[in-house]
């Protein structure tokens, strides 16, 4: 410990300088001063760690220099101060201690007691020197921690665009757990409006959890505006991940695609819970169970892509999808959220889920905080009929330029596509190296594939390719994925098959046109493998299969396709979309 700065104050210079020498000799350093106002003077000018003061004094006796020295220390720090006085009685005493001193010592001096008792302050001040250099340091890394929650903030609300959140179809809720959340909500709507929403939850929660969404955001809404398939999106967001985040730190992430122009939901879920398709009065229509890892867990070779899709009915449905954070969600006894009783509540009303969630979180939380993020979001799957309805052409649009009775968005939608035509013919090794399904769909953009149509263009695509190479070429039967970690057992067979694969090969033959039907796309695909029994497919049966996997796809194709024939010995498939003026009697010829 450091040698105290003690200040001496009495009226005596013999006490004055005896207490002077015996300070020396114990390795201090002392300051003699003859009265109150000069101490005052003095402790404004040196810093004392110990302050021995004389009861009676001419001028300002030691009382009222105590009550000064005391006011000063508020503003300088607390310091000890010893009283001196002749008068040894507990009255004395008492008085001294009541003005600010911290002990008494009677005259005439024991200087075994003082050197005691100049011992156990100057622990005290070497403990108020720590106390004092800890506060600074802690004062500091709150200042670092508090600027770092302030950038992270500020990132987070411009990654965030909140605009998109905002969308009437979109209901949301976000309570962090600490000052940064580790979920994330994104909303992207597509140049041709159908809406992407993305649920993340990364690991942890807080800072560091928030720093690993970061790389995630704008690629998000990059990719999403232009309208890409959900698989390529989480493609290229577990590539950005694992570029820029540390191994350890995984992202949790489920992404939704309502297209409403097709009344159809596509989810890609990667470790998230169940998400649920309900309709108005809270009856669950489909669950979107999690058929993939996390982001950031596997590289691209091994990164499962595996979408689903499903053709919603005619009247309104929500999409609803929430972190773990809300079912684990516990109160003061240790209860959990559970998922019963979130089920219970989304019996309700869609208009009044969110907000009966809402209070029933808050009420099973009470005063307790939440120790890991809640997060959750309702997307409305509304009116998605309207635009696939027939449009009518007013007999006077051509006769009068200036007539206003079609509207701008009337004449586009009769509008002709382009005509155009792809063929290819894919084998062994391109089937082994090449992505198809958005390396085709990309190129038949290009071409002039109408945009309208983009969306389920690709979805008909990546079923139709997926049959033929999966079920066709490789051998594949979807009835695995049913069983437990039936999706990885499936997908390390389907890379162990594909690489193995040396024969084999898939005709592509697409085209667009306009004919006096209206506007058509046409997909025609073979495989040269041996093919099934569609025979035993009922043609009937345009609802979602009840077996949870196995032979959905074609399901919906069959839903959304106007026409959809197989050939051949099950080995070559036709699918037709048509649209404008004859898509009811297209949708009327499948019934």
């Amino acid at each position: 410990m450091r040698p105290l700065q003690i200040l001496a104050v009495d009226d005596d210079p013999l006490i004055g300088l005896t207490i002077s020498a015996f300070a020396t000799r114990l390795g201090h350093q002392c300051v003699h001063v003859a009265g109150g106002a000069e101490a005052i003077q003095r402790y404004q000018e040196s810093d004392f760690d110990l302050v021995l003061v004389d009861r009676i004094m001419p001028g300002m006796d030691g009382l009222q220099a105590t009550q000064r020295l005391r006011e000063l220390q508020e503003q300088q720090g607390w310091r000890p101060i010893i009283m001196l006085s002749g008068a040894s009685d507990i009255d004395e005493q008492v008085l001294a201690l009541n003005s600010g001193c911290d002990d008494f010592l009677a005259k005439p001096i024991n200087f075994s007691i003082l050197e005691a008792k100049i011992n156990a302050f100057w622990r005290i001040a070497d403990m108020q020197q720590q106390i004092a250099r800890q506060h600074h340091e802690l004062q500091h890394y709150a200042n670092l921690e508090a600027e770092e929650k302030r950038i992270s903030n500020f990132l987070m609300e411009r990654l965030v665009r909140r605009e998109q959140l905002n969308n009437p179809l979109i209901q949301h809720h976000l309570q962090p757990a600490s000052v940064v959340s580790g979920d994330l909500l994104l909303v992207c709507t597509s140049r041709s409006n159908d809406i992407y929403v993305m649920l993340a939850d990364a690991t942890g929660h807080g800072l560091p959890a928030a720093l690993t969404l970061i790389p995630l955001s704008q690629t998000f809404y990059a990719m999403a505006a232009k309208g890409f398939q959900l698989s390529s999106i989480m493609h290229e967001l577990n590539q950005q991940h694992r570029a820029h985040s540390p191994s350890d730190r995984f992202v949790a992430a489920l992404a939704a695609c309502y297209r409403p122009r097709d009344g159809i939901v596509e989810v890609w879920n990667g470790g998230i819970p169940t998400a649920l398709l309900l309709n108005s009065s809270g009856q669950v229509l489909w669950r979107f169970r999690s058929q993939n890892l996390p982001l950031g867990i596997v590289d691209s070779e091994l990164f499962s892509r595996e979408v689903e899709a499903f053709k919603l009915p005619e009247e309104s449905a929500q999409l609803f999808m929430y972190s773990d954070g809300l079912i684990e969600a516990e109160n003061a006894a240790g209860e959990a959220f559970s998922k019963q009783r979130l089920q219970d509540i989304l019996q309700t009303p869609p208009t009044e889920r969110l907000g009966r969630l809402q209070a029933s979180l808050d009420a099973h939380l009470g005063s307790q905080p939440a120790h890991d993020d809640v997060s959750y979001l309702q997307l409305l799957c509304e009116d998605h009929s309207a635009d696939t309805q027939p449009q009518q052409n007013s007999s006077n649009s051509n006769s009068n330029s200036n007539s206003n009775s079609n509207s701008n968005s009337n004449s586009n939608s009769l509008q002709a596509a382009d005509n155009w035509s792809l063929q290819l013919l894919l084998t062994a090794p391109q089937l082994q190296r090449l992505d198809l399904e958005p390396l085709i769909s990309n190129f038949c953009q290009m071409l002039g594939l109408d945009e309208s149509r983009q969306g389920v263009f690709s979805l008909i695509l990546r079923e139709l390719l997926c049959n033929a190479l999966d079920h066709g070429l490789l051998g594949l039967d979807s009835s695995l994925k049913r069983e437990m970690d039936g999706f990885e057992r499936y997908f390390q067979l389907r890379s162990e098959r594909l690489q193995e694969l040396h024969e084999g090969e898939i005709r592509l033959d697409i085209n667009q046109h306009n004919d006096l039907n209206g506007n058509c796309l046409s997909i025609k695909i073979s495989d040269s493998g041996p093919g099934f029994d569609f025979h035993q497919l009922d043609p009937s049966s345009k609802q979602n299969d009840a077996v949870s996997y196995h032979g959905r796809g074609l399901m919906l194709l069959r839903q959304i396709c106007s026409h959809l024939e197989f050939l051949g010995n099950g080995n070559q498939v036709i699918a037709e979309l048509r649209w404008n003026q004859q898509a009811a009697a297209g949708a009327a010829d499948k019934k």
